[in-house]
């Protein structure tokens, strides 16, 4: 692990959020009819168009290259900056996720967390953690970065 990151990010970024996003990926691609059929209360009682199995496809791709890419980065990379970078770019993705993710559910469907699905759940809660933890090593309150102090901040 990159000596960039103090150790519950390195935990949190390096590991668990890639393992989350390889377990996505299986989702993604082996029970395909199943994540698109929790995406909405109305099930799916069709087979998949291949329009959305090339959809699924590039998303479990996204996935997995979001997971290697964390791989490499956080663990190839001693510069806080580029950490910092990395991590302030997945930030804005977690911001836009969670908007389209929370506009799309609408606000009913989100107050019912006793109905969620592993979906519903992988969707919201998982990137809600990942964005806050993000936020949370982005303003500093880890600690642990002692070299940051006299770099750039993102």
């Amino acid at each position: 692990m990159a000596s960039a990151l103090p150790t519950i990010p390195r935990y949190v970024f390096g590991i668990f959020e890639p393992a989350i996003l390889i377990v996505a990926v299986f989702i993604t691609s082996i029970w395909s009819k199943y994540y698109v059929s929790s995406q909405s209360d109305v099930p799916i009682t069709r087979p998949l168009s291949q329009s959305e199995e090339i959809h699924l496809y590039q998303l479990s791709n996204l996935f997995l290259l979001i997971a290697v890419t964390s791989i490499y980065v956080l663990n190839a990379t001693d510069d806080i900056k580029v950490a910092r970078a990395f991590l302030t770019a997945l930030w804005w993705g977690d911001v836009g996720h969670l908007s389209v993710t929370a506009w799309c559910m609408r606000r009913e469907s989100l107050s019912k967390l006793h109905k969620w699905n592993l979906v519903n759940w992988g969707n919201i809660a998982i990137p809600t953690f990942l964005f806050t933890a993000r936020t949370i090593y982005l303003l500093d309150l880890f600690g642990g970065n002692e070299n940051a102090k006299s770099q750039k901040q993102y």
